[in-house]
């Protein structure tokens, strides 16, 4: 019987039986669907880990949404959001399912909600505060087409390189759809036979694209080519530097920031600052652009200025001011006290909540 972590990410998942207490009182019973709030017994009870019911789902939507519709952004831009999240999750259902679809259908869901979203930034910063990982396949799809037509904006790229961008990270993947479900929903950690077949969703989303119609070799390989890096140390091909082309560079930055930030079936999320800083990390040590990070990273910090946040400490502060040396340790306020993380090193921004 399957066993899950006590955590954000048991959130939706089905318990598989009665859960007691260590003095006997029954907590939660069987087949009940956890919540944000059983998890917080769960943990006040010294419970780390319950079976539960293998369900290999995405979820309805449902949390998600709820949560979404509870944020102080803009109705009319979370409404569009909401609505491309359902259309998503139709359109790549019915390509598991081995349809065909065309490049105009995906257009037609994305080209909205990357309307509303570049208008009111506000959607932005509500999507790294949501918990569970609800949909996560078609928020990420959604998330990284959003930032990805970010990123060719704050490089001053045109009108049509960024809509280009926003299409390729909508689809980078689309592959997915051909990896058995129990693999790309497990809970836990992938073997090594198992991430082997995970890796293949690049080389599958290729040839999804080019057999799309209206699809193009440089958008295929946009979706083969995201989770290659500059050192040559990604996959499929193990390309190195110039050999990976500036879409797919902006596409990796972008890819991976939303997948540290959002909450998934085998990890929590972590705040868009911590992302940051690995993104930084990761660009220092020669895998991802540097210039692509560094223009990134900056916009991202000033974004959250007036969010509030919860520090590794477990305390609540509010993002006052961004450094112009350090945007990824900015200065917040702590209970009516001022706190500069440059000189906090211990402290890290650890999730945004509001």
């Amino acid at each position: 019987m399957p066993t899950a972590p006590v955590d954000h990410t048991l959130i939706g998942q089905e318990l598989a039986d009665d859960l007691y207490s260590d003095s006997g009182v029954l907590l939660l019973g069987k087949n009940t669907t956890i919540t944000a709030a059983h998890v917080h017994i769960l943990l006040k009870q010294r419970v780390r880990e319950v079976n539960i019911v293998r369900t290999w789902s995405e979820g309805t939507g449902e949390h998600v949404t709820t949560q979404l519709f509870q944020l102080e952004a803009d109705g009319e831009t979370v409404a569009a959001y909401v609505q491309a999240l359902d259309q998503t999750r139709l359109i790549f259902d019915q390509l598991k399912q081995g349809k065909v679809a065309s490049l105009d259908q995906f257009s037609q869901v994305f080209e909205n909600v990357l309307e509303k979203s570049t208008k009111d930034l506000g959607l932005f910063r509500s999507l790294y505060v949501l918990e569970g990982a609800d949909s996560y396949t078609y928020r990420h799809s959604l998330n990284v087409g959003i930032l990805c037509s970010l990123i060719a904006r704050l490089l001053k790229w045109d009108e049509q390189q960024v809509t280009f961008m926003g299409t390729a990270g909508f689809l980078h993947d689309v592959g997915k759809m051909r990896i058995p479900t129990e693999i790309l929903l497990k809970p836990g950690k992938l073997t090594d036979e198992e991430f082997a077949i995970m890796k293949k969703h690049t080389t599958y989303g290729y040839e999804m694209i080019k057999e799309m119609e209206g699809g193009s070799e440089r958008l295929a390989l946009c979706a083969l080519l995201h989770h290659e890096r500059l050192d040559g140390s990604g996959y499929p091909e193990q390309r190195k530097g110039h050999e990976i082309p500036l879409d797919c560079q902006v596409l990796a930055v972008a890819d991976m920031f939303d997948a540290i930030c959002s909450d998934r079936v085998y990890k929590g999320r972590t705040s868009p600052f911590e992302a940051a800083q690995l993104l930084w990390k990761e660009a220092c040590n020669g895998l991802l652009s540097i210039e692509i990070v560094s223009v990134f990273v900056r916009y991202i910090a000033l974004l959250y200025v007036g969010a509030r946040a919860r520090l590794s400490s477990g305390e609540e502060v509010e993002v006052i001011l961004i450094h112009q040396d350090e945007p990824m340790r900015p200065l917040v306020r702590r209970s009516g006290e001022f706190l500069d993380l440059r000189y906090e090193r211990k402290l890290t921004i650890e999730k945004m909540i509001g």
